[in-house]
């Protein structure tokens, strides 16, 4: 049995594209998603936000505002957060494993438990900020 087509039954219909990038910014993509591993953050706006969990490893949040943003939980590992305003922010059990972190303000921020080998801590700020767990003061790092 062989399936004849009439050409002009047939009809063309218009390829409509379709967006696959469901966010328009790294910014927005974060916020919807909780996620934007390896984004470029830089000077983000991010103070006060819930972010617990959120997937950030790799991202550039160089100068970021996370002034007491929760991002209990959060995989930071390998980002760039030289110059970071954290004060007050919550990083308990987060992942800073090779986390630059070299002059990032983090007074008064609760850091209980973070994972954090590699870190690079030159400059850092950190009084008033609890530590317990750590070891972050010691991370030191490469130059």
């Amino acid at each position: 049995m062989s399936l004849l087509l009439c050409p002009s039954l047939v009809q063309a219909r218009p390829v409509t594209p379709i967006d696959v990038e469901p966010f328009g910014t790294p910014l927005e993509r974060l916020l919807q998603s909780g996620a934007c591993k390896d984004c470029d953050l830089r000077e983000a706006n991010l103070r006060g936000r819930h972010l617990i969990g959120a997937d950030l490893r790799g991202a550039d949040l160089r100068g970021a505002e996370l002034s007491g943003a929760n991002l209990e939980g959060a995989d930071l590992s390998d980002a760039r957060l030289e110059g970071a305003r954290l004060q007050g922010a919550t990083l308990s059990n987060a992942d800073l494993s090779g986390t630059n972190l070299r002059h990032a303000d983090l007074r008064d921020s609760i850091v209980i438990n973070a994972f954090a080998p590699g870190v690079q801590t030159d400059g850092m700020h950190f009084a008033g900020s609890d530590l317990t767990g750590s070891h972050l003061i010691y991370g030191g790092g490469p130059d």
